[in-house]
C-alpha cells in the first residue's frame, strides 16, 4: 500500500497529542525506528518544503528539522523527484486553475508516486481530480488500519 499524508498531518499529530494524525502517525511507525511498516509513505521536496516552513513558523527551526529527521528515519519513505514531466503537467494545472498552487505539487507527488491513498484534513482540494482515494486521517484508520 502507498499512501500520501498530507503536511498537516504530520504537523498537526506532532502538536496536538491523542489526535488521530497522531494516531496515524504512530501506526506507520513515525515513533519508533525499530518498526518497519509495509505502508510506503510517498514524500517529496515539496513536501518537506511545506514542513519545514510551516514547522518553523509554529514552533522553531529546530523543530521543524527533528519532524523532517523522523520522516526519514522512522517511516518506509519512497521518495518522489521533480521530473520534467510534472513540470510540465504542473504548468497545465496552474493555467487550468484546477486546484491552488501551492497544492499542485503536492498533488503531483500522490499522483506520480502512484498513491493509493492521500490523506489530508484538506482533501477536498485535490479530490476533484484525483486517480486515488482521498480521506482524512479518521476515515483512513478506520477502513484501512486497525488499532493495535
Amino acid at each position: 500500500m502507498r499512501i500520501f499524508l498530507d503536511t498537516n498531518i504530520y504537523i498537526i499529530g506532532q502538536l496536538i497529542p491523542g489526535s488521530t494524525e497522531e494516531k496515524l502517525l504512530k501506526v506507520l511507525g513515525f515513533y519508533n525506528q525499530n518498526y518497519s511498516s509495509t505502508v510506503q509513505v510517498i514524500i517529496s521536496q515539496e513536501l518537506l518544503d511545506q514542513i519545514l516552513r510551516v514547522g518553523k513558523r509554529l514552533q522553531g527551526k529546530d523543530w521543524s528539522g527533528q519532524l523532517v529527521n523522523q520522516i526519514w528515519c522512522n517511516l518506509n519513505c519512497l521518495f518522489i523527484p521533480e521530473t520534467t514531466e510534472m513540470q510540465q503537467e504542473a504548468v497545465q494545472l496552474l493555467q487550468n486553475k484546477v486546484i491552488p498552487s501551492e497544492d499542485i505539487f503536492i498533488y503531483l507527488t500522490a499522483k506520480f508516486g502512484q498513491a493509493d491513498y492521500f490523506v489530508s484534513g484538506n482533501r477536498e482540494l485535490i479530490y476533484t481530480i484525483a486517480d486515488f482515494q482521498c480521506l482524512t486521517a479518521e476515515d483512513f484508520l478506520d477502513q484501512y488500519l486497525t488499532d493495535d
